[in-house]
């Protein structure tokens, strides 16, 4: 069966997983699971807690590449420097975007898995 989600290159994908279809759809699962509570983490953002904002935005970024999800990781890197330079304004401005964004990956992740196992 071939793979494609919107919004995710699963051909990019597949090559971090070396190919193999298992682990691959494997990190797509894993994505489901966790990225929703990691954006609950930074739904809400100050100054002073920016320094886990960073580390949070990071994770986001590091499974987005594993999926294929390359516009979402592009992102969540750009996030990240904003709040590692302390640039709350810049992360506030962007914030809800890119959540909306992430939650709806995971809405085309989910739902195609969900297609997949019937």
């Amino acid at each position: 069966m071939a793979i494609e989600i919107p919004g995710v290159d699963t051909k990019s994908g597949l090559e971090i997983c070396g190919d193999d279809e298992k682990i691959y759809l494997n990190s797509l699962r894993l994505f489901i699971s966790n990225i929703p509570e990691s954006l609950e983490k930074i739904r809400t953002v100050s100054k002073e807690t920016l320094e886990k904002y960073s580390i949070t935005v990071h994770s986001v970024k590091s499974m987005s590449e594993y999926i294929g999800a390359e516009e979402l990781r592009k992102t969540a890197k750009e996030l990240e420097a904003m709040a590692k330079g302390g640039d709350l304004n810049g992360v506030l401005a962007r914030n809800e975007a890119f959540i909306k964004y992430a939650e709806g990956i995971i809405a085309n992740v989910r739902n195609w898995l969900e297609n997949r196992d019937r």
